[in-house]
């Protein structure tokens, strides 16, 4: 309950304009317990952003072993990242948790973490995608997923600041056709 209604101050107020005691209050629990389940404020940011990422590997693998045709896995892993790329609140908490990193050394820290360990579970997804006889890239998976996580967040993060000067569907589908350069199948 208290990591569900961090996300929503943190989404709306930042990480910087959040205050963790409304967010105890809105949860329903007292500033005490909050702090008694974390650290404080960053450190629930942190849950908050650790929860994301485990929800969208999940979602990722789930949906990749659903598929036994490796151009549909691919055609599906492609247009997932597009659609998570361009997702508004994920948009917001990943740019926060930047900006938080780059003011803070713990949270700096902890993104490095959290980096790490995206490219690993990326590259892991690749490194099966790459398994199908159907599926080449010309990059090895880790390059592949360092160049689609940073453009694609890049171009999503530009996409929200232009608003309707670059649409969200143009930045899905030049996702797409960046994935699509990358990697393709036979």
């Amino acid at each position: 309950m208290l990591i569900a209604e961090g996300r929503k101050h943190f989404l709306r107020y930042g990480l910087g304009g959040a205050v963790a005691e409304k967010i105890a209050e809105d949860a329903g629990y007292s500033r005490g317990a909050l702090y008694s389940n974390f650290d404080g404020k960053e450190e629930l940011f942190l849950a908050v952003i650790q929860q994301e990422q485990a929800l969208h590997l999940n979602f990722l693998r789930s949906l990749l072993n659903d598929e036994p045709s490796g151009k549909k896995r691919l055609k599906k892993m492609r247009d997932a990242i597009a659609d998570l790329m361009t997702d508004h609140d994920w948009v917001v908490l990943r740019a926060e948790f930047e900006a938080g990193a780059l003011r803070s050394e713990r949270i700096r820290q902890s993104f490095v973490e959290v980096h790490r360990q995206q490219l690993r579970d990326g590259s892991e997804l690749i490194r099966d995608l790459l398994r199908s006889p159907e599926v080449t890239s010309s990059l090895k998976p880790e390059d592949f997923i360092t160049v689609i996580i940073n453009l694609a967040h890049g171009l999503a993060v530009t996409q929200r600041i232009l608003g309707t000067e670059l649409s969200q569907k143009n930045t899905r589908s030049l996702i797409q056709s960046l994935f699509d350069h990358l990697i393709s199948s036979a």
